[in-house]
């Protein structure tokens, strides 16, 4: 009868990979316990590197926009937000060691807001003591005019036109227009978006834009994009056709109104060669009329 061995008390270790170079096959080690958050390593954010520019009155979405990211990145957008709060410390080590770290993961978050902001706005977020004390007040500080920026650009969105801007210009214009209501707002769908851009197309694009109004299904701003500046090149072929046949035809009309010209000169010189005034006809029978009187 074989005894069963009481299981094994100790903690499992962290998952180790080992090969060498006779074995294909490595040996697996697993940890079916997730580490504490005491054994997490720090990340400290380099702002300079990852940030484009530094928060300003007027780049607010874009900043936060870049930020949110960053931290979503590295999973510490909960520090920024308040879901994750400070452990509290309830007498034993661990606790206090999760306590500890929270603390210092937060400063490293703070510290990068702080990095972060142009000299004329760290002050405002300067007595922070959390990263979610400080981002809550930007966003207090920002957001209201963030709405008002979004209602601008919505309404410049609304009344754009083409004018004498190229497709490629035109759509490049509401496209950036679009890109920053979405950072600021929600994003644009593509129906609303091909509706704004053939709103401001104008007359010359008639042809095209009552097919793309038409469609059942959506069309994406790429396909917009290929569509019109194929118009356009099409729009470019036809007026120089038409300009073409145009030169043709008034060369041609001034050539005739040359050769008629000529014309008319040789025919008076013709009429001017056939002799003195006499030779006329009314001339001849006057002059018989008097020749016959004196006889």
């Amino acid at each position: 009868m074989v005894s069963e061995e009481p299981p094994s008390n100790e903690s499992p270790i962290r998952v180790t990979t080992m090969s060498s170079s006779s074995d294909q096959n490595p040996n697996f080690n697993l940890n079916t316990q997730p580490p504490s958050a005491a054994e997490k390593p720090l990340i400290a954010v380099n702002i300079t590197a990852q940030i484009n520019e530094k928060l300003t009155p007027s780049t607010f979405p874009q900043w936060r926009a870049q930020f949110e990211a960053l931290l979503i990145g590295y999973d510490l957008l909960d520090y920024a937000k308040g879901t994750l709060r400070c452990p509290t410390s309830a007498g034993t080590a661990a606790d206090e060691l999760c306590k500890i770290h929270w603390i210092q993961q937060d400063k490293l978050i703070l510290s990068a807001l702080l990095a972060s902001t142009a000299p004329s706005i760290t002050p405002l977020i300067a007595t922070a003591k959390t990263s979610h004390e400080a981002w809550k007040k930007l966003n207090n500080l920002y957001a209201s005019r963030s709405h008002t920026r979004a209602m601008q650009l919505k309404e410049e969105l609304t009344l754009i036109q083409r004018g004498n801007r190229s497709i490629t210009e035109y759509l490049h214009a509401v496209k950036a227009l679009a890109d920053e209501i979405a950072i600021i707002d929600h994003p644009i769908s593509d129906d609303d978006l091909t509706l704004y851009v053939l709103n401001g197309l104008g007359p010359d694009f008639r042809e095209i834009a009552a097919p793309i109004r038409a469609r059942e299904s959506s069309l994406a701003f790429e396909e917009l994009h290929d569509l019109l500046v194929g118009h356009e090149a099409y729009l470019r072929r036809l007026e120089a056709a038409t300009q073409h046949l145009v030169a043709s035809a008034n060369f041609k009309k001034t050539k005739q109104s040359a050769q008629g010209g000529n014309s008319s000169w040789s025919s008076k010189k013709t009429d001017s060669s056939r002799g003195p005034r006499g030779s006329s006809p009314e001339c001849l029978y006057q002059l018989c009329h008097n020749l016959k009187w004196k006889g």
